[in-house]
Order: structure tokens, then C-alpha cells, then sequence
């Protein structure tokens, strides 16, 4: 059972990169499947969620706060009533209004007065104050990129073009990490070892046919041209 769950494992990665060839019915299985199991496993689990954290407590333990948690729930599907439809606001204001003061107290800390607190610009190392200096063309080059109110002449242009680069460079060192910390390079492993190297010649055969498949079409619609 083993070699067949690894064998379908490897098959189904095949399937979500024949899409890197073209659109084929392979791809569209796997990604209304993905969908499909997306949708479930978030379905049961909020279900579950509901059942455990809100029916329970609220019905049979009394608990005031999760009951008062299941009549905003209920009340926010009186939208669908027409002439209650108004009562939906009131449960959609609450969580808007919880949910962005939960966001703010933790973004403005994080996102705003760790990044205006001023280090240390000189240091005793001569590679930190390299590093401090590079760190400070980036953010200057990268922000002059995005300036669009008013026409670049040579400095600007260069200056932004240096933000390009840093760009590029932080965008292939991310993807870079991704590649080697997540599971992409796990799943390869699946296609060049046993049975996942079976799935691999299959998927190369069938590319292959395709291939072969497409060059026959294309010959008549060529000789007619001709």
C-alpha cells in the first residue's frame, strides 16, 4: 500500500507541472481535486470548530461569552431574510471592528516603532559599516524606482536602475530559499527513486506522444499552405 500511496504522490506532482507544458486534462483533475479537498478540510474543521468551541460550551456549559458568540453567528445568516437583512450589520461590525484592533496593536509595534527606532550607523567592524552603507543605497534606490511624478533624467534613472538590481537580487534569493527550505526539493526525491521513477517515465512518454502528436497536426496544415 505504501509503493502505491508514493507511486499516486508522484504522479499527482507530474500532473501540477504538466501545466508548465500546456493546459491539459491531467492538470485540471488535480487542481478541481485540490479545490474540492481545499474546500472540505476547511468545511469540517470550521464544523468541528463550531461544535467544540461555541455549541457545546454555549448550550451545555452556559457559558455566557461563547453564547453570546452563537447568537452574532446566527444572526449574521438573517441576511438572507429580506426584511432582517439589516440585522447582519450589526455581527459584520462587530468582527471588522475587533479584528482591526487586534491588527492594529500588533502591527504598530511590529510594523511601525520597531522600524523608525535609529541603531547604531558606525560601527567598529569594517564589514557592518559596509553592510549599513549597502542597506542604506538599497532603500534609497529601491524607493526612487517607484517615483513616477515626474520625468527621470540620467541621475534619477541611474539611481533607479540600482534599485532594479537590488530587487532582482532580493527576489532570486527569496525564490532561492524557497527552492531549498520548503518541500520542492523533497518532492523531486519522489520522481527519481522507487516507484516514483516509474510515474516519471510514464509522464516523459506521454510528453513525448504529445509532442509527436502535435508535429503530425502541423505537417497537412503546412503542405496545404504550401
Amino acid at each position: 500500500m505504501n509503493v502505491v500511496g508514493e507511486f499516486i504522490f508522484a504522479a499527482i506532482i507530474l500532473m501540477i507541472w504538466s501545466v508548465l507544458y500546456k493546459n491539459n486534462p491531467f492538470y485540471k483533475l488535480i487542481s478541481s481535486m485540490s479545490v474540492g479537498l481545499m474546500l472540505a478540510f476547511w468545511l469540517k474543521g470550521g464544523i468541528d470548530a463550531i461544535i467544540k468551541d461555541v455549541l457545546r460550551p454555549a448550550l451545555f456549559d452556559m457559558n455566557l461569552a461563547r453564547f453570546s458568540v452563537l447568537v452574532l453567528g446566527v444572526i449574521m445568516f438573517l441576511r438572507f431574510h429580506k426584511g432582517l437583512a439589516f440585522a447582519s450589520k450589526w455581527p459584520i461590525a462587530i468582527l471588522a471592528g475587533v479584528g482591526t484592533a487586534i491588527a492594529t496593536k500588533g502591527a504598530i509595534p511590529t510594523m511601525i516603532l520597531s522600524q523608525i527606532t535609529v541603531g547604531s550607523f558606525v560601527n567598529t567592524d569594517i564589514l557592518g559599516n559596509l553592510n549599513t552603507i549597502l542597506i542604506w543605497i538599497g532603500v534609497i534606490s529601491t524607493l526612487v524606482y517607484f517615483i513616477f511624478s515626474f520625468k527621470r533624467g540620467p541621475m534619477v534613472g541611474g539611481i533607479s536602475k540600482i534599485g532594479q538590481v537590488y530587487m532582482m537580487i532580493a527576489f532570486g534569493v527569496i525564490f532561492g530559499q524557497y527552492v531549498y527550505g520548503t518541500s520542492v526539493m523533497a518532492q523531486m526525491l519522489y520522481l527519481l527513486t522507487y516507484p516514483g521513477y516509474y510515474a516519471t517515465i510514464i509522464a516523459i512518454l506521454v510528453l513525448a506522444a504529445s509532442i509527436a502528436r502535435e508535429k503530425m497536426k502541423t505537417k497537412p496544415a503546412e503542405e496545404t499552405k504550401a
